[in-house]
């Protein structure tokens, strides 16, 4: 795991200045403390940097990699966790290697076959490579979106990061801020690639490779579970069989490296599971790390330690409070943009522990999109199929009445019942399904925006996502949240909690063949009366009790609810006041006060809203941005 910069001339009379990139990639050191590199082509077009942090091949696999004639040269972020298996293939047919190292089996793979090899890969990566010969480049990130990828062109020259930071150091002056991207971070709570909230500055997509052509860069998707189509015809039984087999090969492959190991341990059904794979293979008990709150109905810290008993894990536990609240500064500085996941606090605290033991973790992240874990989707399903058998009109009458009333936000019955006809009264099923998933409604932006700040489509987003699935709608939702919400929100969450210390998280329930074995089962192996992860509690089951299995999920989430009517109230209170949100003239303080009172009172429950709202008035209060422009167009200092 490691930090990439670089610029590359796409305009043969144009060259990057290395002292560019040196300042990008000193700004990369806390993903990479274990060493550095730069280099620069013959012909001047291109300059990579690398920051190193050694998992494998501690002493042979630097970067920037370059190859024995000099002109071809790759920078790397991630693992590539079949590379032995690759190299033992590459060798057979004569290739003759230097290093112990993945990063030369993906170099060797590019020069024999380009952007084809992407399809051999089994791992998490970006990266970027250039044939100096050929004048060619070569950028890709993995098939879902584990490791980040910034790029921007300044004049012929095309600058990439492996961090907003480290990007707008390469490319510097004042950047607008786009109104789209503001609309999808206000309404998502993150904002979805390619996406920046800088005009000018983008990320490249999941599963996406870019090739140099002709001074332009062409972009292509490599891989879409879109277009798998096969259902898995097997009895359940041997389909709990097939799942075992998989994450045996994903769990055994994560666990190759050099360095110390641990497992990030919820106590959940994911992580559990993970942590009792790692264990049975292991000749030596491995390390878990979680973490706890004061308050019960969020703790799961007590079960966690009841895992690692069972599983003869050594265990560390960190207790949480309301000061995690503070790392939000710190947080926004490594995210670069406004994102508003909150158990990115969390997991920032629980990465900081776990590397004071080892370098690299496991986690359970990718079992509740790859096998139906969230509420959402039974609740979904089953109001899904009550739309068929109620009176569209009816619905929509009375789901109007209920959001005129202020009832969406209520954490009630009331609250609840409100949701459901606003869901019901949607066109059709993917469009009930996108509003679900919206934090923002359109009936809270009404009274929150103002001046040219304007609602976009952002249901249509995921609601094209789902459309472009096949089968059931339980199928295609699961697509959706892999295209969006898994993408572009939990895993920039993973990257950047661990990374800001130097800890690489890998997680093999997102192992591409786990990922599409899982979408091609049917829906009666993923829900049943318990709830959803049928076939991942079962199997669990043949390594745990069912005491601890059977138990209500909880989510790694943190308690804002309370916390911003207790400890918190006066943050929030603060905001309908914040010179920075009202610097920005594009939401009313009235709207934004409105929000604060209704969740302090216990009227509405509006604390990812107000969240959303309290983290981009610390970005706004951040060094990299400033106000808004006299002419009203938004802008963001040096």
């Amino acid at each position: 795991m490691c930090g990439i910069a670089g610029g590359i001339a796409l305009a043969e009379d144009r060259r990057p200045d290395p002292e560019k990139v040196r300042a990008m990639a000193r700004l990369l050191a806390h993903r990479g403390p274990d060493g550095e590199g730069l280099w620069i082509s013959p012909s001047g077009r291109a300059c990579l940097a690398h920051r190193r942090l050694s998992v494998i091949d501690l002493a042979g696999g630097g970067q920037p990699m370059v190859d024995s004639s000099g002109r071809r040269a790759i920078v790397f972020n991630g693992e590539i966790y079949n590379y032995v298996e690759l190299r033992d293939a590459l060798a057979r047919e004569g290739e003759v290697f230097r290093t112990a190292s993945d990063t030369e089996v993906l170099q060797r793979l590019l020069a024999r076959n380009g952007a084809a090899s992407l399809g051999l890969l089994r791992g998490m990566f970006a990266f970027v490579a250039w044939d100096d010969e050929k004048g060619e480049l070569i950028a890709a990130r993995d098939r879902i979106g584990k490791k980040p990828l910034f790029f921007a062109e300044e004049r012929g020259i095309l600058y990439f990061a492996s961090s907003m930071g480290a990007l707008r150091e390469g490319i510097g002056g004042a950047r607008m801020i786009d109104p789209d991207a503001l609309d999808r971070y206000l309404t998502l709570g993150y904002i979805p690639a390619p996406l920046t909230i800088y005009r000018g500055i983008r990320k490249l997509p999941a599963a996406t490779v870019a090739v140099s052509d002709g001074g332009m860069l062409a972009f292509q998707r490599y891989w879409d579970l879109a277009r798998e189509n096969e259902t898995f015809e097997g009895s359940y039984g041997e389909a709990c069989d097939r799942l075992e087999n998989l994450l045996e090969t994903a769990v055994a492959m994560r666990l190759r490296s050099d360095v110390p190991l641990g497992i990030l341990l919820s106590g959940g059904i994911d992580s559990s599971l993970v942590t009792a794979i790692a264990a049975k293979r292991g000749e030596k008990p491995v390390d878990t790390f979680t973490i706890g709150f004061g308050e019960s109905a969020y703790d799961e810290s007590g079960q966690a330690t009841e895992v690692a008993r069972r599983l003869g894990a050594r265990h560390h536990v960190l207790r949480l409070e309301s000061g995690l609240i503070e790392l939000i500064p710190r947080a926004v500085v490594h995210f670069g943009e406004p994102y508003a996941g909150s158990s990115a606090l969390p997991l920032w605290a629980l990465a900081g522990l776990a590397r004071q033991h080892v370098t690299v973790a496991l986690g359970g992240d990718g079992g509740d999109e790859g096998f139906a874990g969230y509420e959402w989707y039974a609740t979904a399903a089953r109001l899904g199929g009550l739309a068929d058998r109620i009176p569209r009109g009816a619905v929509r009458v009375a789901a109007s009445a209920a959001a005129a009333a202020g009832l969406l936000g209520s954490p009630h019955r009331l609250g609840r019942l409100a949701r459901g006809l606003g869901f019901l009264a949607a066109e059709d099923f993917g469009a009930r399904f996108a509003a679900l998933r919206c934090c923002l409604g359109v009936g809270e932006a009404a009274f929150l925006y103002r001046g040219e700040l304007r609602r976009r489509d952002t249901e249509g987003l995921i609601r094209r996502a789902f459309e472009r699935a096949q089968g059931t709608p339980l199928r295609r939702m699961r697509y959706a949240d892999m295209e969006t919400y898994l993408a572009d929100d939990l895993m920039p969450k993973v990257d950047v909690a661990s990374m800001a210390h130097g800890l690489e998280i890998r997680a093999p329930l997102l192992d591409h063949e786990v990922v599409r074995f899982g979408l091609s089962l049917p829906d009666r192996y993923l829900i049943d009366a318990r709830g959803g992860k049928r076939i991942l509690r079962d199997l669990l089951l043949r390594y745990l009790p069912r005491d601890l299995v059977e138990r209500p999920k909880r989510g790694f989430s943190i308690p804002l609810a309370p916390w911003f009517r207790g400890a918190l109230r006066p943050r929030i209170e603060a905001l309908a006041g914040s010179e920075r949100l009202g610097g920005l003239g594009l939401l009313d303080p009235d709207g934004i006060r409105r929000l604060a009172d209704e969740h302090i009172a216990g009227a509405r429950d509006h604390s990812e809203r107000l969240y959303i709202l309290l983290v981009l008035d610390q970005w706004l209060g951040s060094s990299s941005v400033g106000a808004v422009r006299a002419d009203g167009d938004l802008e963001a200092a040096e």
